[in-house]
């Protein structure tokens, strides 16, 4: 009887084991830190946000101006709603390019966590944010082979 449980447990364990194994993580949070691509994305969202922030700054100071020397206020909110009307396009931009970025992020690491995990037999790859405990980090390998 003692051996018969024995190995039922076993036979229990052995699968939830192999299971366990064909699971995988990667941390997108270290990914989005150390990717080179996403660096290079940083610097160019910085540079075209230096120059939204340049002539943001230029047409504030007119207004700036125009309050200081007591232009009246229909005039100030006109000249308010001009600003923000000739900006908005450069907003949008902006915006376009960050969401633009945030998709081929995306892209990117599922596609290279997909072939890594096809290379070392794993099924499910999660981010680590929802793995308490086990599984394959595959984190520095998909980040090492973006970084190519």
């Amino acid at each position: 009887m003692k051996q018969f449980f024995i190995f039922t447990l076993l036979a229990f364990m052995i699968p939830s084991l192999a299971i366990a194994s064909e699971v995988g993580f990667i941390d997108t949070a270290v990914i989005f830190q150390k990717a080179k691509f996403v660096t290079t994305f940083k610097e160019n969202f910085s540079e075209k946000e230096k120059d939204f922030n340049e002539i943001l700054e230029k047409k504030t100071k007119k207004i700036e101006k125009a309050i200081a020397k007591g232009t009246q206020e229909a005039e100030i909110r006109e000249m308010v709603q001009k600003r923000d009307e000739e900006l908005e396009p450069k907003k949008q931009e902006l915006l376009q390019y960050e969401m633009s970025f945030q998709q081929n992020f995306l892209l990117n690491v599922s596609t290279m966590a997909k072939k890594v995990a096809a290379e070392y037999d794993i099924d499910v790859v999660l981010d680590k944010q929802v793995v308490y405990y086990g599984g394959f980090d595959l984190t520095n390998i998909v980040l090492e082979r973006l970084n190519k």
